[in-house]
């Protein structure tokens, strides 16, 4: 609506606006609203789904980081999760998903990028899923052949790990185990670990879902010392897969 104020025109005309700067008149177009076609609600419904999976599930994974990840953590996974899930060619219509099966492409989740698991421990911890058990295998850690680049602070060393369940029917994430080793002294390092992990919560088998399992190295002053050593510079940690089951 446009009124006349000291003979000029100020407000709408159609799809032009009329305004008064210091004293002259100036038409502008009237700027229109665009209604976001198909294809961009579309890609805004799935990035919407990818996003409450990952919050749903990053706050278990900030916890198990130490609250030490990388700025872009939460982003990288966002991403992975539509590429994966959420996509024209998501893995749902992927018949080779009928039994659990890794998710391509996980490695993009870097938890932090300034350490790494595999700095530290002689080999990368290995974990698969068959049937319906976990299991993790980590190799003999001996620091006199390891360790790159360690604090010099740190007098012993352990691990943790965290398996998490996402239900897409429910859209409901949850641990499924979560493990803290004891401390070890630095210097005598410890042996071969292997652990299985039933793939079982409440007493029921997960049948179907994501599955996705986190490994972190825990750095101490002392046998006895309250904190953690790890900080954002330093705190190898890392996914070391994702599984999906349709």
């Amino acid at each position: 609506m446009a009124i006349i104020k000291n003979g000029k025109i100020h407000g709408r005309i159609g799809n032009y606006v009329y305004r008064v700067v210091n004293g002259q008149e100036i038409i502008q177009s009237y700027p229109r609203t665009v209604k976001p076609r198909g294809g961009t609600v579309l890609e805004s419904k799935k990035f919407g789904k990818a996003a409450y999976q990952s919050a749903r599930i990053f706050g278990f994974l900030k916890d198990f980081a130490l609250n030490n990840q990388d700025g872009s953590f939460y982003c990288s996974m966002v991403s992975f999760f539509k590429k994966s899930f959420y996509s024209k060619h998501k893995i749902a219509d992927n018949p080779v998903f009928d039994d659990w099966e890794t998710v391509p492409g996980f490695e993009s989740m870097v938890v932090n990028s300034k350490a790494q698991v595999s700095d530290i421990l002689l080999e990368k911890p290995q974990v698969s899923i068959t049937g319906e058990s976990c299991t993790l295998d980590i190799s003999e850690f001996d620091a006199n052949q390891e360790a790159k680049g360690i604090m010099k602070d740190v007098s012993h060393i352990g691990f943790g790990f965290l398996l998490i369940h996402y239900d897409f029917d429910s859209r409901f994430a949850e641990v499924v185990h979560y493990f803290e080793s004891e401390r070890f002294r630095i210097s005598k390092g410890f042996k071969e670990q292997n652990f299985e992990i039933p793939l079982v919560i409440d007493n029921a088998t997960i049948e179907r879902g994501m599955l996705l399992f986190a490994f972190g190295l825990r750095l101490f002053a002392s046998l006895q010392s309250f904190g953690y050593l790890n900080n954002k510079s330093f705190n190898p940690c890392a996914i070391l897969g994702v599984w999906y089951k349709r």
